[in-house]
């Protein structure tokens, strides 16, 4: 019985480099499609955390604005009624003098007696000033250092020789030591008719003075 020769064994066929090669490449975007994922997802996440932030802090400055608002505004009332004009009865100061208005006369015609008066070009007005030394040395008060004004802004100085005429004036050249005090009547001349409106008092002639209403 004859039997057929065996035969040799078949090799096995090689696999393509192609397809190994076409693996590789969709590995590789694979791979970085996911990075570029993974990149965007934390870019997001960021983003919204600093936004959030933003607002918080764009909220908390609006807050503090207007906190800081307000307290401007409670300031610049304070400053408002710190600086408001004295007036009459008001005790302010300037230099080594304290003053203090306490009467104002107008409409007054003569001043003196018959040995020594004075007689207006228009009317008299007569300041009462309490004038007090409170610094530590001696300091002159003289009227010629006063200045009078009207509701339109118009300047008087002091009338000396109606202030001479007057008893016990002591509105000229009168020395105060300190701790002392004199009751002054600072004299005016002005048109009749005019109101004054306030009086700027000086403890000396280059002093910056201090304004009192009568009005």
């Amino acid at each position: 019985m004859t039997y057929p020769a065996p035969q040799a064994p078949q090799p096995q066929p090689r696999k393509s480099r192609g397809c190994l090669w076409a693996a590789l490449i969709a590995l590789g975007l694979f791979m970085l499609f996911g990075f570029v994922g993974c990149v965007a997802l934390v870019a997001s996440v960021d983003t919204g955390s600093s936004d959030s932030g933003q607002s918080a802090s764009s909220s908390d400055d609006s807050e503090n604005a207007e906190d800081g608002g307000g307290d401007e505004s409670a300031e610049t009332e304070e400053d408002s009624e710190g600086e408001a004009e004295a007036g009459v009865g008001d005790t302010v100061e300037d230099g080594a003098f304290a003053f203090t208005v306490t009467d104002v006369e107008t409409g007054v015609s003569s001043i003196g007696d018959s040995f020594l008066a004075e007689e207006a070009q228009g009317q008299y007005v007569i300041v009462h000033v309490t004038v007090e030394n409170i610094g530590d040395q001696a300091q002159m008060f003289d009227g010629s250092n006063q200045k009078l004004f009207d509701a339109d802004g118009k300047e008087y100085s002091n009338d000396s020789s109606a202030e001479i005429a007057l008893d016990n004036s002591d509105a000229f050249l009168t020395d105060i030591n300190p701790g002392n005090k004199v009751d002054a009547q600072v004299v005016f001349d002005i048109p009749e008719g005019v109101e004054p409106a306030s009086i700027e008092l000086h403890d000396s002639m280059f002093s910056g003075g201090v304004t009192v209403s009568l009005s």
